[in-house]
């Protein structure tokens, strides 16, 4: 049982960086790189093959959505090396990065009022941060195969995120510090991990990891706190810590899938306030 913040969480060193280093590629192509500084912005990108993007925008009605791509079957320049960027810092945040097939990486960081942020990539070397700081928060990560990989931290307001992965190397760590918080992370198959760290404010968790190496933790601090945790078969392994509100917490695993069964675990540590807890563990 441990209390991870994993590789991801370096990830976020590459938050002002990811693209900017307008990698060489050959004689490959796209490349993309916008900065603006205040007023009424909007970027709408859709590179094919060979891609990278950069945006960077201050102030204002921000708003930028990246496509980028790399369909399996249909020939391209070069493989895609799909990898994106995007730091907005004032007003109507919102941002979408869609990138579909090969080295994907993605990194969106806004800094204040109407922040939004929606990702979605699909297959090879997944990996997401996204960091969003003050008020009306949102995020929502989905990433398809391979080593996936996912970060979204937000400080204050409104918060919510929710990430969806699917096959492989799954990993994720969502901390969501003040406001309405709320996080549902649904993992599917392989190494996966989670770790979701609320602070105050409304909290909630859901995790729900289906098959392999499964783990989960979840930590909170004040409020109206509230978790849940649905693992099946194989690892197992929970930890739940919280300490003061109304509490209640829910942990549910199931059969282990290889050599012969049980690997459960649990432990939930709370300490004041409307305390609950379940747990059922099975075979």
């Amino acid at each position: 049982m441990k209390t991870q913040i994993t590789l991801i969480a370096a990830a976020v060193a590459f938050t002002m960086s990811a693209a900017a280093s307008a990698q060489s590629f050959g004689s490959g192509g796209s490349d993309s790189t916008i900065y603006q500084s205040g007023n009424n912005n909007t970027n709408d990108i859709t590179q094919w093959g060979t891609q990278t993007s950069r945006v960077y925008q201050e102030g204002s009605f921000n708003t930028t959505a990246v496509s980028q791509d790399d369909v399996a079957g249909v020939a391209t320049t070069l493989p895609g090396r799909n990898d994106s960027g995007i730091d907005q810092i004032g007003q109507a945040n919102s941002a979408s990065v869609a990138q579909l097939g090969a080295w994907n990486d993605s990194t969106v960081y806004q800094e204040g009022s109407n922040n939004g942020a929606s990702i979605d990539q699909d297959g090879f070397k997944n990996r997401s941060v996204t960091t969003q700081t003050g008020r009306f928060n949102d995020v929502s990560v989905t990433q398809g195969g391979r080593f996936n990989d996912s970060y979204a931290y937000q400080e204050g307001s409104n918060n919510t995120a929710t990430v969806t992965q699917e096959g492989l190397a799954n990993k994720s760590v969502v901390e969501e510090i003040g406001s309405f918080n709320d996080a549902t992370i649904t993992q599917n198959g392989s190494f996966n991990d989670s770790y979701a760290y609320l602070d105050g404010n409304n909290n909630v968790a859901t995790v729900t990891q289906n098959g392999d190496s499964l783990d989960s933790t979840i930590l909170a601090s004040g409020n109206h706190n509230t978790h849940s945790v649905t693992q099946s078969g194989y690892g197992h392994d929970s930890y739940i810590n919280t300490v003061g509100s109304f509490n209640e917490h829910n942990v549910s695993q199931s059969g282990g899938a290889f050599w012969g069964g049980a690997q459960h675990t649990s432990s939930i540590v709370t300490y004041g306030n409307g305390n609950v807890n379940t747990v059922s563990q099975a075979n």
